[in-house]
């Protein structure tokens, strides 16, 4: 007979609660850019995404008789398009569930849902990884003039130099992270420099201010297992996208559900990210069947070099590669 050990509502709880936990760098980017209910009828799965337009103040001469001078707004999208499915899936044989399982929760659904963050975590970090950087929007750690070699870098000046690189840019102030690898991490722990908090604010899920091990120069600084090691990334949270949608619940299921994390103190972080858990029974093989998954597209936000015009090159100018040198 079908697995009813649990209501859908308590799994569903269950899992927004361990995504919460789990979820670190899907904190530090954009993604409640996209509505999921946007990917519906959308040709390719794709949505582009509006950017608004920047504007230029003018200038006249008082009592000089100049003419005003009209501008026209140029706004831009940036593509996301639904690509990856990531789930995990759990077969629980009646054995499995009659004789070996004591704890839903912590056996069954924990791992499959810590599966999953870890597969959308590592869909947006190989985004961040694999972004084309301008030339003047990299910062070497090991150039001489911050230190001699990368175990004694100044990470304080690096990061101020890439804190100066986003103002040039006129990135704005506010959200903007350090994503860094272990290395880098361990590196910046041994700084006098690192300004240590506790949290980044009441509204920040609980994820994100576990992970933060502080600021520097202005930066929040998350460390992370999916990027490379020696890897660091000074961007604003404008930078990248990553939308997700849940996969509707099927109706020939037993039961399933879908949520949304957004709301609940995470707008701004983890607004849009959505997740879906069903539950079947396989009688062929008397087996229940438990699937946990998302769906997830990510982007790069890419701004004109020159704002007012429609056919200007666009160019990745809201973050920072910070390299270890040549």
């Amino acid at each position: 007979m079908p697995n009813t050990f649990l209501k859908a509502t308590q799994i569903a709880q269950m899992t927004v609660g361990l995504l919460y936990r789990d979820l670190t760098v899907a904190g530090t980017v954009w993604t409640d850019a996209v509505n999921p209910g946007e990917f519906t009828g959308a040709f390719n799965d794709t949505v582009t995404m509006r950017v608004p337009a920047r504007r230029t103040a003018r200038t006249r001469t008082l009592r000089a008789g100049t003419a005003i001078v009209n501008d026209t707004s140029t706004e831009f999208g940036v593509d996301v398009k639904l690509d990856t499915d990531v789930y995990n899936g759990a077969p629980i044989t009646d054995e499995d569930l009659s004789l070996s399982i004591t704890d839903f929760g912590a056996q069954i659904l924990q791992p499959q849902t810590r599966a999953v963050a870890e597969g959308l975590e590592d869909k947006i970090a190989d985004t961040i990884e694999g972004a084309t950087y301008q030339a003047g929007m990299t910062v070497d750690a090991d150039n001489a003039e911050f230190d001699d070699d990368l175990n004694n870098t100044d990470w304080y000046k690096v990061f101020t130099r890439s804190r100066k690189l986003l103002n040039q840019k006129n990135v704005p102030p506010t959200q903007r992270f350090a994503l860094v690898g272990t290395d880098v991490e361990e590196q910046i722990l041994n700084s006098d420099r690192l300004v240590r908090f506790d949290n980044i604010g009441e509204e920040a899920p609980q994820a994100l201010r576990n992970s933060v091990i502080g600021t520097l120069a202005g930066f929040v600084i998350v460390p992370s297992n999916s990027i490379d090691p020696g890897g660091a990334y000074a961007y604003h949270r404008t930078a990248f996208v990553m939308a997700t949608r849940a996969p509707l619940v099927p109706r020939g299921v037993a039961f399933g559900t879908t949520q949304n994390l957004g709301g609940g103190g995470s707008t701004g972080y983890f607004n849009g990210v959505s997740a879906r858990w069903i539950m079947d029974y396989d009688y062929t093989n008397t087996t229940d069947r438990s699937l946990v998954n998302s769906w997830v597209g990510t982007a790069v936000v890419k701004d004109p070099v020159t704002p007012s015009d429609p056919a200007s090159t666009f160019v990745l100018n809201r973050a920072v590669k910070i390299t270890n040198g040549s």
